[in-house]
């Protein structure tokens, strides 16, 4: 054992309390992100006081290491109580004045913890990282109040990376406003700034929308407005996987997320099956959507590089014809996500139908001198989310090697 490192086993104690009464009703999981997270269990006719309590304060892991993305579900409970699967284990910190808990959690984020827990972890067709294993783990604890310290300049780049979280879902929610006032509810801006609903102010009955739309105005199709809409390639793809600075990255639904697209976590496979998957090759401004459920719903490829994609749909706009950002929102209007909703079947799980998106009608105006301000209005919405989604990449990457170089020395670190 390195002389300033010590075995957390004798720091820590478990805890093991059960449900009894089946007093508490939340049940949560753990994701390999180290967060709780709603379970996916059905609790209905469930006993839930075999479940097992974690406190406010506690530790909870879920000790099956396979098939977790090389990562160990472990996450500290800084909310209400919660329950978790009896097979989870959970332990706290013996004194908060000796070792703080917000520290040790600090470092089960390391990626070098997740890699200790796979090589310890032990098993036949599953394999487990228990609590043995973890009271056997060693990490430096320096002075509580060095510990404090480090977890508050942690605390200052994380409390960053929510502030751009929030900014960006601002500008999200701006962005469907704006649609919704300019394409739903018809008052489009004129040069003088006041609403305009076509040249005489008339609202007309179009059948094929059975709905009323302003005069000079008219609808597409979906296909219309776009290069390409196609489902990327489906199937096996582990034979082509290769080292990132060997290959091209290729995004899956896995990296469709709530925030839009991950960059964090991708695959990346050979030069010679990208060329080979031309419909599958992405360009800046491509909508990606999740094919199976209602998980990952349009988000946009805005980055430089080349990427191929699997296994989802693609949506190329026609950039003179639609910007990537109307587009966007009009896929996520209310009326867009009801007609793709209605198209999900399948007899396993829910499948979108590539036609149904295809077939989907985008009402704008087809002569006004605003349209080209109008698409330059997403456009700078798009750009100032882009920066922010690099800005958040930027802290999230400083977030990580600076808490390392922290953890491991003694040394105070000043985060700028």
């Amino acid at each position: 054992m390195r002389s300033n490192y010590k075995r957390l086993g004798d720091y820590i104690e478990p805890c093991n309390e059960k449900n009894t009464g089946n007093l508490i009703k939340e049940l949560r999981g753990i994701s390999n992100q180290k967060f709780f997270q709603k379970a996916k269990t059905n609790t209905i006719g469930i006993d839930l006081s075999k479940y097992r309590v974690v406190r406010t304060g506690q530790f909870a892991f879920n000790r099956a290491t396979t098939r977790n993305g090389d990562k160990i579900s472990i996450a500290l409970r800084k909310k209400e109580d919660c329950i978790v699967s009896p097979s989870y284990r959970m332990f706290k910190s013996k004194d908060e004045n000796v070792l703080n808990s917000e520290y040790l959690m600090m470092w089960f984020r390391r990626p070098e913890f997740d890699r200790y827990a796979r090589f310890k972890s032990h098993g036949s067709a599953h394999e487990f990282f228990d609590l043995d294993e973890m009271y056997e783990v060693e990490l430096p604890i320096p002075s509580i109040e060095k510990q404090r310290e480090i977890v508050k300049e942690y605390n200052t780049v994380v409390n960053r990376i929510k502030l751009n979280q929030k900014l960006n879902q601002k500008l999200e929610e701006t962005a469907q406003a704006l649609y919704k006032h300019w394409f739903v509810d018809f008052e489009f801006p004129n040069e003088n700034g006041q609403p305009f609903k076509s040249s005489g102010g008339e609202m007309a009955y179009n059948e094929e929308l059975d709905q009323e739309i302003p005069e000079g105005w008219s609808y597409n199709r979906l296909d219309s407005l776009a290069k390409q809409i196609c489902v990327a390639f489906v199937g096996s793809v582990y034979e082509y996987y290769c080292e990132p600075d060997e290959g091209i990255p290729m995004l899956r639904t896995t990296d469709i997320t709530e925030d839009g697209l991950s960059y964090k976590n991708l695959r990346h496979i050979t030069h010679e099956f990208h060329q080979k998957q031309k419909k599958s090759q992405l360009s800046k401004g491509d909508l990606l959507v999740a094919r199976h459920g209602s998980n990952g719903m349009p988000v946009i490829f805005d980055e430089e590089f080349e990427a191929n994609a699997l296994n989802v749909i693609i949506i190329k706009p026609d950039q003179g014809k639609m910007n990537s950002k109307l587009l966007h929102c009009f896929l996520n209007s209310d009326l867009a996500l009801k007609h793709i909703k209605s198209s999900l079947g399948g007899s396993v799980q829910e499948v979108l139908n590539t036609k149904k998106i295809a077939d989907l009608k985008v009402v704008f105006p087809i002569h006004t001198e605003n349209y080209t301000e109008l698409f330059k209005t997403f456009e700078k919405i798009q750009s100032i989310i882009e920066q922010c989604r690099k800005s958040k990449y930027a802290l999230e990457d400083l977030l990580s090697i600076s808490s390392t170089a922290m953890l491991r020395s003694n040394t105070h670190y000043e985060i700028h």
